[in-house]
């Protein structure tokens, strides 16, 4: 029932009620009123025709004409009771039928004039069979009390009070008419006035700039400025949420953590692009559990603990490559996953999600791991001469500085260990001043056949010790773009260590070519070559392929690992293969050089600075 049926039928039904009420109200007043003046009316004609009975000498003989005479000038039913409570005489019964009558002492009417002196009462008379107003008189008289009563039918009483009941009855339908025509009017101007509103109001569901604009003071008029309020802060709360939605999306995709929110059923409901190219997890990963997603056990774990306890934890996972599917990176993924409640107040209370902040610590931990290696190879390198020199010096002190001939030998050792622990920490120095940025790199246009002419120069002597042949296939004019003192530095410990680790009367031999866009500089030697299960590994720190023969040739172990890190730092690449001739081939690739570049002050410049190093 829509509210204009609703204020119609309530109109009816005010104005159905008020009409009964009213109704009743003037009939029973009506009544009441009319029965008081009739009762009065029929007490006063008792009264005079009781005075014209008491002058009636003998009333037993007179009764039946006297109650007739009375009754015509009364104009009512008079009856005439004696002190037995026999009918003497009654206008409405022939005299020969008084007889029959029964006792009338027992009538209410008459006991209470009998008692009183007067009495009423309304009833059907037996004797008539209509309905009667009585009013009784008590006449004394020396045979008795005898009673003189009069009976009313009130037909004109009814007759008023019907016709007064009929008027207001048709004045309570025409006021019902007017009421219902004017609640029709009224109704419909208030219900098309709030189906308006109910439009509006439907409307803004898909369109908040939707205003009703209601004019007027009554109380749809402020339902509706209501309207238009709740609709002005609907778009000042959109706005703002669709404001925190865009921070909030900004800060996930600038996150560098992954993220991952669960909901209170435990499936995914959120991923960060952050954690996509972390993990590999794809857009349709959206509504399924982590456990399916990322099959890992430790994970699911954690959701679990957090989502039933509703405390944060955290945990460090490891999730192999095969969890992460092809998508996602290569290796073993070392995390630590900090988890958090999330309460979802839209699903209920009681309802809790968990958002998870994923941290790649993969590198940190293999750098810590690099790093422990690192001081326990750097902490056994230097145990070594440093053991040397200090027992070299005890038995120095302990008498054999007498002997000429030990001492020196013992002096010797101590040098050799010295000048060893002087290079490494040199090295170590270096490798952390190239590791920390510290070394500043100045790219110029060098020429290839220069740069390693120079390198050989240098170790030439050191060649003919061992009787070695050094070899340059570089072309003149070949440029490339290095460092020169970097570029010195590499060149000269990869021929180093080719003389170094071959045997005497070795061949080593220096080649140079531009090709596709980079220079190849490769340093090929005869030696016994590097096994393949070692040459992927060569160029770590400490690392060696022969540690005995490695120290007795007085290497740090640190050599390569710095020649890797300058190469990378100009842009190259460096690797090591075997050779046509079973030895070892370093192969590095540099950016070619500009054409026209002043290759001689730069060479200049290079050896000048390593000459001050």
């Amino acid at each position: 029932m829509g509210i204009r049926s609703k204020l119609i039928a309530f109109t009816v039904g005010i104005a159905v009620l008020a009409a009964v009420v009213f109704d009743g109200y003037v009939v029973q007043t009506l009544g009441a009123e009319l029965g008081e003046h009739t009762e009065a009316d029929l007490a006063a004609r008792t009264a005079l025709v009781t005075e014209a009975v008491a002058r009636t000498g003998d009333l037993e003989a007179e009764a039946p004409a006297l109650a007739a005479a009375l009754a015509e000038r009364a104009g009512a039913r008079v009856t005439l009771i004696d002190p037995r409570g026999a009918v003497r005489g009654d206008s409405s019964v022939a005299p020969e039928q008084l007889d029959a009558l029964e006792d009338h002492a027992s009538r209410r009417e008459v006991a209470d004039a009998l008692n009183l002196g007067v009495g009423r009462g309304e009833r059907v008379s037996k004797t008539t069979g209509m309905r009667m107003l009585y009013a009784a008189r008590r006449l004394d008289r020396p045979d008795g009390p005898w009673i003189v009563r009069l009976a009313f039918e009130p037909v004109a009483m009814d007759r008023s009070l019907s016709a007064a009941h009929r008027r207001v009855v048709e004045g309570t339908l025409l006021a019902l008419a007017l009421a219902i025509g004017a609640a029709l009017v009224g109704s419909r101007a208030l219900s098309d006035r709030l189906l308006y509103l109910t439009e509006v109001a439907r409307a803004m569901r898909g369109d908040l700039s939707r205003r009703a604009r209601v004019q007027g003071a009554d109380e749809v008029a402020a339902l509706g400025g209501a309207l238009d309020e709740l609709a002005e802060s609907l778009v000042r709360s959109r706005r703002e949420l669709g404001g925190e939605g865009e921070r909030f999306g900004a800060v996930l995709e600038a996150m560098r953590e992954g993220v991952l929110v669960t909901d209170e059923r435990g499936d995914i409901v959120l991923v960060n692009p952050a954690l996509s190219q972390l993990l590999g997890v794809r857009r349709d990963a959206v509504g399924r559990p982590p456990l399916e997603v990322l099959r890992s056990a430790s994970l699911h774990e954690l959701i679990e603990e957090v989502s039933i306890a509703r405390a944060p934890a955290t945990r460090e996972i490891e999730i192999a490559p095969a969890a992460l599917g092809a998508a996602g990176p290569p290796g073993r993924r070392q995390l630590v996953v900090n988890a958090a409640p999330l309460a979802i107040p839209a699903q209920g209370r009681g309802a809790v999600g968990v958002v998870a902040v994923f941290f790649d610590v993969t590198e940190l931990r293999r750098i810590e791991g690099l790093q422990r290696n690192f001081i326990a190879n750097a902490s056994h390198e230097l145990r070594t001469p440093v053991a040397t020199i200090r027992a070299s010096s005890e038995t120095l002190l302990g008498g054999a500085l007498d002997d000429p001939a030990a001492s020196r030998d013992f002096v010797e050792v101590i040098d050799r260990n010295a000048t060893r622990l002087h290079r490494l920490v040199n090295d170590l120095l270096d490798l952390s001043r190239i590791e920390g940025g510290e070394r500043r790199l100045s790219p110029g246009t060098l020429d290839v056949a220069e740069q390693t002419e120079a390198a050989v120069a240098l170790l030439r002597g050191r060649a003919r010790e061992k009787r070695t042949t050094l070899h340059v296939d570089v072309a003149p004019g070949t440029l490339v773009a290095a460092d020169p003192r970097a570029l010195d530095q590499v060149l000269t410990n990869l021929i180093d260590n080719a003389i170094q680790h071959t045997p005497d009367g070795s061949r080593v031999t220096l080649r140079a070519m531009a090709s596709s866009g980079r220079v190849v500089v490769e340093v090929e030697d005869d030696g016994p070559g590097i096994p393949a299960e070692h040459q992927a590994r060569v160029f770590e720190r400490f690392y060696r392929v022969d540690a005995g023969r490695s120290r007795a040739t007085g290497g740090t172990g640190l050599g390569l690992s710095i020649a890797k890190h300058l190469v990378e730092a100009m842009s190259g690449d460096i690797s090591v293969t075997t050779g046509a001739s079973g030895g070892a081939l370093f192969r590095l690739t540099l950016p070619l050089g500009k054409a026209g570049a002043g290759r001689a002050a730069e060479l200049r410049h290079g050896r000048a600075q390593l000459e001050r190093a």
